[in-house]
Formats: C-alpha cells, sequence, structure tokens
C-alpha cells in the first residue's frame, strides 16, 4: 500500500523522469543509426558495392600483379649480375702522364695512357714525338704487368690508373 501511495503521489515525476530518459535514448538511437548508415556504405563501397568491382576481383588482379613484379625482379637480378661481371671486363682505369722523350724538345709533347679494368688487364699506349715524326707503342697488360719492358713513364701511367677506383673522364 504505501508503494502504491508513493507511486500515485509521484506520478508526474515518474512521468517527467521517463520522458527525459525515453528522448535521451531516441537521441543515442538516432546518432547510432547515422554511424551504423556511414560504416554500411564504407563497407557496401570497399566490398564492391554498384560501381566498383567485388573485393575478391581486386584481390586476385593485385595477386596476378604482384606475381609478375616478381618475376620481372628475378629477371632485372640476373640481368644486373651478367652487366656486373661484362663491366669487370670494361676499361674503368685510366691513367695518363705527359713527358718530354727528349731533352731538346719542350712541351711535353710525348705521352703514357694506361686503360685498365677491374683485374688490371688492359693495354698502355706510348706516344713519342719526336723532330722526325711520332711512333705510338702498345703493350699489353696482364694484372697490372706487361710481358714486354715497360718505360718508367708507362709504368708511372698503369701506377696512376690503379690507383683510380673509376674511370674519372
Amino acid at each position: 500500500m504505501n508503494l502504491i501511495k508513493i507511486l500515485l503521489d509521484n506520478q508526474v515525476w515518474i512521468l517527467i523522469t521517463t520522458s527525459i530518459i525515453s528522448l535521451v535514448l531516441l537521441v543515442i538511437t538516432i546518432l547510432l543509426m547515422i554511424k551504423i548508415n556511414r560504416l554500411q556504405k564504407k563497407y557496401d563501397y570497399f566490398m564492391g558495392g554498384e560501381k566498383e568491382k567485388p573485393i575478391e576481383d581486386l584481390l586476385l588482379a593485385y595477386i596476378d600483379r604482384v606475381s609478375q613484379v616478381e618475376k620481372d625482379n628475378k629477371v632485372i637480378s640476373r640481368d644486373i649480375k651478367n652487366i656486373r661481371k661484362d663491366l669487370s671486363k670494361c676499361i674503368n682505369k685510366v691513367g695518363i702522364i705527359r713527358y718530354n722523350a727528349f731533352e731538346n724538345m719542350g712541351g711535353d709533347l710525348c705521352f703514357a695512357i694506361a686503360l685498365l679494368d677491374e683485374n688490371d688487364d688492359g693495354i698502355v699506349i706510348n706516344g713519342i714525338h719526336s723532330r722526325d715524326g711520332s711512333n705510338t707503342f702498345a703493350k699489353p697488360i696482364k694484372k697490372g704487368t706487361s710481358a714486354y719492358t715497360l718505360s718508367k713513364e708507362e709504368k708511372e701511367a698503369i701506377e696512376i690508373a690503379q690507383s683510380n677506383s673509376k674511370m674519372n673522364i
């Protein structure tokens, strides 16, 4: 009996409180529905809505592209190894020296030039200019030395070339 009397006496307050709680719950429900609607649109777009391809098709296409890139990468890596191997045989060290072969001539008209690869194999060319003409000699170089006798200038050109790690032209 007491409980019923309390309820009847506070009927208005109970109604107002219930109404306020209902309004708060209604606002929360509307906000949640808006959020769910946005998420649903994003989900539909991601899963391949009306305009886009389904995600499974996109993933399969990307997997195919990645596989092709991996194959291409293997080919490129192999080609780079071959190029590096070939480059080791190319001239990449150069040494040049100008000098006077004869004391009575000026202008450093003579030269010795060494052209070497990574293994110090190559050639040394010596150009000697005199009043009577010009002579050019070439000597093969293997591992920095030659089977032929090298002049002081030729040896110096080889040393300069060996000190150059790459050709600087």
